[in-house]
């Protein structure tokens, strides 16, 4: 290998490495903020802070062991009181909440 073809080799290797450690930081995600109970869409899926708070009359199959927490779209970590919801962006719900979009956990 000539001197030239070396130089270029190595220039394109510290670019590459650049590159991806740059990536790393551009594509990191910050956390999506608290979802807003008075939120249009939030209220029409019939969200709520607290499960015991659900009207049982409007969701009448609802019962108080639903929870986020509970639910296949929390994706917080087992035990955290609140974490992101991917049906609703990916925004901060409490585990303790609900909404009429709840889906049961796969038994593992």
């Amino acid at each position: 290998m000539n001197p030239i073809d070396r130089r270029k080799f190595l220039m394109q290797a510290a670019a590459g490495a650049s590159a991806l450690t740059l990536a790393r930081f551009v594509g990191a995600e910050e956390a999506k903020p608290d979802l807003d109970p008075n939120d249009a869409y939030a209220k029409a899926m019939g969200f709520v802070v607290n499960t015991a708070d659900a009207d049982s009359a409007k969701f009448p199959n609802h019962t108080t062991d639903q929870a986020c927490s509970k639910c296949q779209l929390f994706q917080g970590a087992d035990g955290a009181e609140k974490g992101p919801c991917s049906f609703f962006g990916g925004r901060q719900v409490p585990a303790t909440g609900w909404c009429r979009n709840f889906k049961p956990k796969a038994a593992a």
